[in-house]
């Protein structure tokens, strides 16, 4: 059998990957084929060989960050701790995630996302997606800490997932541009305060922030 398919998606996902910091850097306006092929190691026609547009680009560096990000969530949370647990790891991986400096790289493409989406019919409706993919992962875990009586029955895991997906979109804006009272721990720890207060729980055992920091 021809290895060249996976090759190939191989070369694709090298490619996006080089998308993906082309992009946090420069945006998706000032994106170049060029800049791409040269960051992923390749040639400007093989970037054109495996994407038709810069649009297809965007879609294909969008979607790893998504996966990777999910992937990086499932290998940090276990099905079988506390739901707060949970929650607040997820919390901690939109915030602070594997690093700082990754975290920052990630939101700085969302912000293109969401410039894009005001203009962009498809892109909008990409956005759309991946936002209720990760309100309804929220939910789920806040739903599983209503069955097990670690949050309050009278919460509505929607609006709280909603509430806390909405704030963590606010506070990564204020962070991405620089401003000097949010960063990433800031983030996890308005985050955690206030799916605490919606919740009627605690969840500040759960915290790995503090620690993490402390040792870098």
């Amino acid at each position: 059998m021809s290895p060249r398919p996976r090759n190939t998606q191989i070369r694709r996902e090298q490619i996006a990957r080089a998308a993906l910091e082309v992009i946090a850097e420069r945006g998706f306006q000032e994106l170049r084929v060029a800049d791409v092929a040269a960051r992923a190691g390749t040639s400007a026609s093989a970037v054109h060989y495996h994407f038709a547009s810069k649009d297809e680009i965007l879609d294909a560096a969008v979607s790893q960050a998504e996966d990777a990000f999910y992937a990086e969530i499932e290998a940090a949370v276990r099905e079988s701790e506390p739901a707060g647990h949970r929650l607040v790891r997820l919390l901690e991986r939109g915030s602070l995630g594997p690093s700082e400096e990754r975290s920052i790289v990630g939101w700085r493409v969302w912000l293109e996302i969401w410039t894009r989406a005001l203009r962009d019919r498809h892109t909008a409706r990409t956005r759309e997606l991946f936002d209720r993919r990760w309100r309804w992962t929220l939910a789920a875990a806040i739903r599983d800490g209503q069955a097990n009586g670690e949050f309050s029955p009278a919460a509505d895991p929607e609006e709280v997932s909603l509430q806390l997906a909405a704030l963590m979109d606010g506070l990564a804006i204020l962070w991405v541009l620089g401003d000097t009272d949010v960063d990433g721990s800031r983030m996890t720890s308005l985050l955690v305060l206030t799916a605490e207060q919606s919740l009627d729980c605690e969840l500040q055992q759960y915290l790995q922030t503090h620690s993490r920091r402390s040792q870098a």
